[in-house]
């Protein structure tokens, strides 16, 4: 069975996340955040859990490396590394608004654990942060030709709502920066995730060279 585009690196990704979380919030998830934070044997599951998905990702990376490649050395390629550019942008835009805005709470505990415990924590988060996201635009990549066909253009529809959906995050902080965190920010984050949503869209509807790479297999 082949194992589609994208898989490797959610595992990757999620790997670093629980082995991150095994020590920042005691849980798998911020949902339940200090689950297992007097029980031993929990926080060791964690770990175990995250040590088995980073070694699975790690096992099959090639697949996603390579696809990756392929994509983005394609003309307009530049539209496949949009996530990891919203991710980085999404930090930088967190970092800059918890800094300049001292009144700024971060509500993920996860999130607010590791900039607290410092770089040691920060940089995985990173990275586990860009394998997830660029991991899951790959796999909305496979699963809108599983949708639509492959020779369709509405395979691209999944991957452009992902990447509004990333957007959402990094353009609120922005706005709320400027003008404060009120209810109009979210929703000018929301109108300008489904704008960027259509622009990606029509890029791939313009550019015979971004077809030309979707549509190989």
């Amino acid at each position: 069975m082949r194992i589609p585009p994208g898989l490797s690196l959610l595992l990757i990704g999620s790997g670093i996340y629980w082995l991150l979380s095994s020590q920042l919030i005691s849980s798998f998830t911020v949902l339940s955040t200090g689950l297992f934070q007097n029980l031993p044997t929990g926080q060791m599951a964690v770990r175990a859990v995250g040590t088995i998905s980073l070694a699975a990702g790690l096992w099959n990376i090639k697949t996603d490396a390579d696809e990756f490649g392929r994509l983005t050395t394609a003309g307009s390629g530049y539209v496949y590394v949009l996530p990891l550019a919203l991710v980085a942008f999404d930090l930088y835009s967190t970092l800059v608004a918890l800094t300049l805005r001292s009144q700024t709470v971060e509500l993920n505990p996860f999130v607010a654990s590791a900039l607290r415990y410092g770089s040691a924590a920060v940089l995985p988060f990173v990275v586990s942060y860009l394998a997830l996201s660029e991991g899951l635009a790959l796999l909305m990549l496979a699963t809108g030709r599983w949708l639509f066909g492959g020779a369709s253009l509405l395979r691209v529809v999944p991957f452009a709502l992902v990447c509004g959906v990333s957007a959402f995050g990094p353009f609120s902080n922005v706005i709320g920066m400027a003008f404060g965190y009120q209810t109009l920010v979210y929703i000018l984050g929301g109108i300008i995730s489904a704008v960027l949503s259509s622009v990606i869209y029509k890029i791939f509807k313009n550019a015979s060279t971004l077809r030309a790479s979707l549509f190989i297999e």
